[in-house]
């Protein structure tokens, strides 16, 4: 079985720890990161083949860290997570060809899936990200990603019916 690297950028170092574990546990070389300036000189060293990064960071954003990201290494796997609704950051995102969002708190089989589906896949070319309505609120999606997002809205579900999440 392959090794995937995976650098994931969050200022929580909980949050690092967790999906480190989570994610070393799939066959993954996790690396982390915890600001902006730090993963841009992450990125400088090497490339990754799946980038897992929070879209608030305290010195900038993750687009930031994204925009390094196509420009360096090209059209590599970006998921997005963040407390903060798709909807808030899809045109955004569109525009920089994040091929996942994955809104917080996630489980590990929801980040673990993400991870393989980017992997697995191709990567989003840029512009591919659509935004659609749907009465209950405004989805994110690629076409690679419907069957994750089914699962973080299953997630939802029961995170407000007082069931844990685990991130």
């Amino acid at each position: 079985m392959n090794i995937t690297n995976v650098l994931v950028v969050d200022d929580d170092i909980v949050v690092c720890r967790i999906v480190h574990r989570m994610l070393s546990n799939e066959q993954c070389k996790v690396q982390t990161s915890q600001s902006v300036a730090d993963a841009l000189g992450v990125i400088e060293q090497k490339p990754f083949g799946v980038y897992v990064i929070d879209y608030k960071l305290p010195d900038g954003s993750g687009f930031d860290v994204a925009e390094r990201i196509r420009s360096k290494r090209g059209p590599a796997p970006i998921i997005i997570v963040s407390s903060y609704a798709p909807s808030d950051i899809a045109s955004r995102a569109e525009k920089l060809g994040i091929s996942n969002f994955l809104r917080k708190p996630f489980s590990r089989e929801i980040i673990c899936n993400a991870v393989k589906m980017a992997i697995g896949s191709p990567p989003v070319v840029q512009g591919q990200m659509s935004v659609s309505d749907t009465p209950d609120r405004r989805k994110v999606r690629t076409p690679k990603m419907a069957c994750c997002m089914a699962a973080v809205n299953a997630l939802f579900g029961n995170a407000r019916h007082g069931q844990h999440a685990e991130v």
